[in-house]
């Protein structure tokens, strides 16, 4: 894990949440991102007055273990309790991105302690992206990407693929109101076209905005209107205290 944390000050903690890396994982230091990836995003959001978090979820970056979403959603749960148990008490904001957001909602929906949630390049379902009956060809892309490192992983590949299919957000979005929820798409994304965007905001319901940026990509971390446009969101939220 990595993290950036301001004082405390009773201000919520900002947890960034990141995607499956696009590209092959060196070992022990990620895929080496010239623009400095999330820790650049989180000293961003520290010098925007937020208490940060950035972490790598298992079987990316320094962490270990191999690609799961069911697994990554454990990290996150463990991550709050993590900051929980040093004084973060019961308020959390999530900002994820693409498979980090999805999960992410899928967190939140069962945990009271996140008080607002930004999805940015979130699929709406997985089973587009993962199509059932090409498993071996998706561990093989995993293992190239350096993301499923033991050779015994999977044990059960249907069950592992079943699990990345039960992370689709539809299925968890609705119980995300009355908290604050933030969409964000590209436009011109070129993974996850902005269909599920309009997908996830018409399943949420109330208390829930979108964002259409033109000209965007998938990457919206690089994007800096984009970053510009969460970061904005989440400091006009007006959050309890911690």
């Amino acid at each position: 894990m990595e993290g950036k944390q301001g004082q405390w000050g009773g201000r919520p903690m900002l947890l960034l949440c990141h995607g499956i890396p696009a590209a092959p994982q060196t070992e022990g230091r990620g895929n080496g991102e010239k623009d400095g990836g999330y820790p650049a995003l989180a000293a961003s959001c520290l010098r925007e007055g937020f208490n940060v978090f950035h972490f790598n979820f298992r079987g990316t970056g320094e962490s270990e273990g191999n690609f799961d979403l069911a697994g990554w959603q454990r990290d996150l749960a463990a991550v709050l309790d993590y900051w929980e148990k040093e004084g973060q008490r019961n308020t959390f904001l999530l900002w994820g991105f693409s498979a980090g957001a999805a999960v992410s909602c899928c967190v939140a929906a069962r945990d009271s302690r996140v008080k607002a949630l930004v999805m940015a390049a979130s699929p709406a379902e997985f089973a587009g992206l993962f199509p059932a009956g090409e498993e071996q060809r998706l561990l093989a892309v995993m293992r190239q990407r350096g993301i499923i490192r033991d050779r015994d992983f999977p044990p059960d590949t249907a069950r592992w693929l079943q699990d990345i299919h039960a992370a689709s957000p539809l299925m968890y979005i609705r119980a995300i109101p009355p908290r604050p929820l933030l969409i964000i798409h590209g436009e011109e994304d070129e993974v996850v076209s902005r269909n599920h965007a309009h997908q996830l905001y018409l399943a949420a319901g109330a208390y829930t905005e979108l964002m259409i940026l033109p000209g965007a990509g998938h990457q919206l971390r690089r994007h800096p209107p984009a970053v510009y446009c969460c970061l904005r969101w989440l400091k006009n939220q007006k959050m309890p205290r911690a």
